[in-house]
């Protein structure tokens, strides 16, 4: 960062970081991908998203799981090839 770039806040370093995870979580629907939640491997069957207060919220709902996880408890699973 150069003297005169504006430094990001907290909030929108946050921001960011809260979308990247959100674009992981939608290429790996589009590419079945598997998921991992406490440990076990899923797929998502369904990402929603939608206005929270002054924020975007993500539900992630995972096949066989009829309520929604945390979309931050949800990571890639490894690839094995």
């Amino acid at each position: 960062m150069g003297a005169n770039e504006p430094r990001q806040s907290l909030s929108e370093i946050a921001r960011a970081e809260a979308f990247k995870h959100d674009q992981m979580l939608l290429r790996a629907v589009h590419n079945c991908q598997r998921v991992l939640y406490q440990g076990k491997y899923n797929h998502i069957h369904v990402l929603r998203t939608g206005p929270a207060g002054g924020a975007i919220e993500t539900e992630v709902y995972l096949t066989g799981r009829p309520e929604p996880v945390p979309a931050s408890e949800v990571t890639l699973a490894p690839d094995v090839s």
